[in-house]
């Protein structure tokens, strides 16, 4: 299937090969048409609720007085820079901003001299933003937040400097010399099923301690070494409801962010309805028919009824795709029945 989920549509060619040369990254820095997208711990720079994306002539969708420009300049010769990628030949890369205080970023916006110039956090801001703006600068997230992860070698402890744009860190001590290299931490989320003798089918869900009450999601735990992503749905789902599940189908992938995990999306079938909860991971849990489903709010809906999740996730394409399935079935049993 076309995955258009939020952080699928990714517009950049990673250029891996190209990054490698430290000249063609220096004459890509210095190109007056590269692309830099500043961030500042965990927040995007945005002009008028636009993101704010700089070339030395302008930036995008907003006219720039070549004067406003150098606030920009000048954090970009002294800040750390990632190479992102290009798109017909442009760079594009992130400008970090983190090492800056609170102090020293405010004086710092009043330089940008833009009107409604502000730093917003990065989830917040997501409805601003078009689906290949999203997957970039969550791309670029991911990759920041590994380098500061990484700043130290974890097998002799000496720093690590970048290399390859941003992409691998090398061990400074001479004895050693690791090469560290981005970390993507895989996990199953599953949309769990079971077809009664008689009615509709149900589906899983659950309230997570880790999300607002009365929002119900589908099941997820990151893959253990050594295991399959089919061993690893059955695991967390006996685990985390004490239900066994069978015929475990692959649906989606999505990259997520928070921090640098990779959602593997599944439906499975359970053999049975009765749940044992870890109570420490989940808050309740119930089984839904698709027309339950189709009555609750939204996430950030505000009252006391029972919530869906984002619509940017994956577990809420899973419970999407599973209630569409369930009516088209159940429309098809009633076209059959007035025949």
């Amino acid at each position: 299937m076309d995955n258009d989920l939020t952080f699928c549509q990714m517009p950049l060619d990673r250029a891996s090969t190209l990054r490698k040369s430290n000249t063609w990254l220096q004459e890509k820095l210095s190109a007056v048409d590269s692309r830099f997208y500043f961030y500042w711990r965990g927040n995007y720079l945005y002009i008028e609720e636009k993101i704010c994306v700089f070339t030395e002539k302008c930036t995008v969708d907003t006219d720039v007085d070549f004067s406003k420009t150098l606030a920009f300049t000048d954090v970009i010769t002294r800040s750390p820079i990632t190479f992102l990628g290009t798109n017909e030949d442009v760079a594009h890369f992130v400008c970090d901003l983190s090492l800056m205080t609170d102090i020293e970023i405010t004086p710092w916006l009043g330089k940008v001299a833009f009107d409604k110039v502000e730093f917003i956090d990065f989830r917040r801001s997501l409805s601003l933003l078009n689906p290949q703006q999203a997957a970039i600068i969550s791309y670029a997230k991911a990759l920041i937040h590994w380098q500061k992860s990484a700043l130290f070698c974890g097998h002799c402890g000496g720093k690590t400097k970048p290399m390859d744009g941003g992409h691998r860190l090398v061990c400074e001590n001479d004895s050693c010399q690791k090469e560290h290299f981005p970390r993507t931490d895989p996990v199953v989320i599953m949309l769990v099923e079971y077809q009664p003798k008689s009615g509709p089918a149900v589906c899983l869900l659950a309230e997570h301690h880790r999300t607002p009450e009365q929002v119900y999601s589908t099941l997820a735990g990151f893959v253990d070494p050594g295991e399959s992503l089919q061993e690893a749905v059955k695991r967390e789902v006996y685990e985390e409801a004490g239900v066994t599940v069978s015929s475990v189908s692959f649906i989606d992938s999505q990259p997520w962010p928070f921090p640098n995990s990779l959602m593997i999306g599944f439906i499975a079938q359970a053999q049975g309805m009765d749940l044992c909860l870890e109570e420490a991971e989940l808050r309740s849990a119930g089984w839904f028919t698709a027309q339950q489903l189709a009555d609750f709010s939204e996430w950030g809906d505000e009252g006391d009824a029972p919530k869906l999740p984002r619509k940017e996730s994956i577990s809420r394409l899973l419970i999407d795709l599973w209630c569409e399935r369930q009516l088209r079935i159940a429309d098809n049993a009633l076209s059959l029945d007035t025949v």
